[in-house]
């Protein structure tokens, strides 16, 4: 089963602290972004992985630049708990992520893998991760492999969403 975590935030408390801001602009980072990163870690640091083996996560419009810090902090905290650490997380643990093309995708695929990315649009209406020309731009990345696009055009949502 495929589970999407898309960007949001339905935690009232969080969107009232916020919410009153002078730059109110400035804090949709905290109130959308952070948590989708936090949830992100607390999935790769619970044992959901053990007991449901198949599930498979996806973040959804909060870029992802972010994965690769998430990911050393992370390996920090299983080498402290004394947890081995997986050979490819998010492919082992059936985390998928969307990325934008403002993203450093070559840096991205270098440290967290290429199966797991998913190209994001945000198609349908317009804001801060909305590029409704997204997969165009990507295409004509000279960066990655054409493997590697491909994976990130097409491969990679196949695997999320088992199609």
């Amino acid at each position: 089963m495929a589970i999407a975590i898309h960007i949001a935030n339905g935690n009232a408390w969080l969107n009232d602290l916020y919410g009153n801001h002078p730059v109110r602009i400035a804090t949709t980072f905290h109130r959308f972004r952070i948590p989708t990163v936090g949830a992100f870690n607390d999935i790769v640091m619970s044992e959901i992985h053990d007991v449901f083996p198949k599930l498979r996560f996806g973040f959804i419009e909060a870029s992802a630049q972010w994965v690769p810090w998430v990911m050393h902090e992370a390996k920090t905290r299983f080498r402290t708990l004394g947890r081995p650490w997986p050979e490819n997380l998010l492919k082992e643990f059936g985390l998928f992520v969307t990325c934008e093309n403002c993203d450093d995708i070559a840096y991205i695929v270098r440290e967290a893998g290429e199966d797991n990315l998913v190209i994001g649009t945000d198609y349908g209406h317009t804001d801060s991760s909305s590029d409704l020309d997204a997969i165009n731009i990507f295409r004509r990345r000279d960066d990655l492999s054409p493997a590697v696009k491909e994976k990130i055009l097409s491969d990679n949502a196949r695997a999320f969403y088992a199609l």
